[in-house]
């Protein structure tokens, strides 16, 4: 049986460390590096049994340009990079990146641990662009005080939404991510009456209810990326957190997880360029994409299939 990697499908942890990685000019990923990726999952494995206590888990992902170095021309049936949306009216950068590593656990020195040991190792072929360190905060908010994640689906439905089952059986047990890093302009935010903060969001601030149809703007965030097709909503993973500093840049690291890229690429079409209704995310007043990237996640046994020197 195909094993995920297990930063995928667990619910939120307390602690996530985001890194955004790029070849070094003129460096490829050799032999010696795919013999190293090869050997992480049993890494990960070792850490988090040393420190039970920390709930650790990881995922590595990487760019469709970093793909064929590493598994030539085999690759994901939808692998592609970070989508360029057409007539978008609020931006949605692309960053130049080719590998993420998403780590999450109850304690940050693990994550740190970890991530150092990683860093080194592979510090003659990437170098990192980024490094965040997501939080949670209070019972799972956003930091412009809404629960987030509310359309997160749950339990044996997480497998389903997120994982790549057999119509793509070489990459089974792989899945499409997605990250965008959000700065909140906080100061505007807060400004706004609370009735006008869940007219943008489409939910209520204290209990978490979804606003009745009549009373939710097509504006709304959940209008925007609520989305039927067959009467089937479409669904992602979510495993965002909040970052930031009090006095620097503070947001929302958007991170979901899918067995197709389509979804997330829907959503954030509808998000920032009008669609068929006009309309775009009023969200997106308050703040701003600063970052974007896709990536694929392989399964713990095709990472180890880098090993085999094929």
């Amino acid at each position: 049986m195909t094993t995920p990697q297990s930063g995928i499908l667990p619910a939120a942890s307390s602690n996530g460390l985001f890194m955004l990685f790029r070849r070094r000019l003129g460096r490829r990923a050799d032999q010696a590096c795919k013999q190293w990726l090869a050997q992480w999952p049993e890494q990960v494995a070792q850490l988090a049994s040393a420190n039970p206590d920390a709930q650790f888990v990881a995922a590595l992902g990487f760019g469709a340009d970093l793909w064929p170095e590493l598994y030539g021309l085999d690759k994901p049936a939808k692998l592609r990079a970070f989508p360029r949306i057409a007539g978008a009216i609020h931006p949605a950068p692309a960053t130049q990146c080719d590998m993420i590593l998403h780590l999450r656990a109850e304690r940050f020195d693990v994550l740190y641990e970890c991530a150092d040991q990683f860093t080194q190792a592979m510090g003659e072929w990437f170098d990192a662009i980024e490094t965040i360190h997501g939080f949670r905060y209070r019972d799972q908010r956003d930091l412009t005080g809404f629960v987030d994640g509310t359309e997160n689906p749950e339990q044996a439905e997480r497998a389903s939404v997120a994982l790549v089952g057999a119509e793509d059986p070489t990459w089974i047990g792989g899945s499409y991510l997605h990250i965008q890093r959000y700065v909140h302009r906080m100061e505007s935010w807060n400004k706004l009456p609370v009735k006008q903060q869940e007219a943008v969001i489409g939910r209520t601030k204290e209990s978490d209810e979804e606003l009745a149809d009549d009373d939710k703007p097509l504006t709304a965030h959940i209008s925007r990326v609520v989305i039927e097709e067959d009467g089937e909503e479409l669904q992602i993973l979510r495993q965002s957190l909040p970052y930031g500093s009090p006095s620097g840049d503070k947001g929302l690291y958007f991170t979901s997880y899918c067995k197709t890229p389509d979804i997330f690429e829907k959503m954030l079409a509808r998000m920032v360029a009008p669609t068929a209704d006009g309309r775009v995310d009023h969200l997106l007043n308050y703040s701003r994409a600063v970052t974007g990237a896709a990536f694929f996640v392989p399964s713990v046994d095709a990472l180890k299939r880098l090993g085999d020197g094929a």
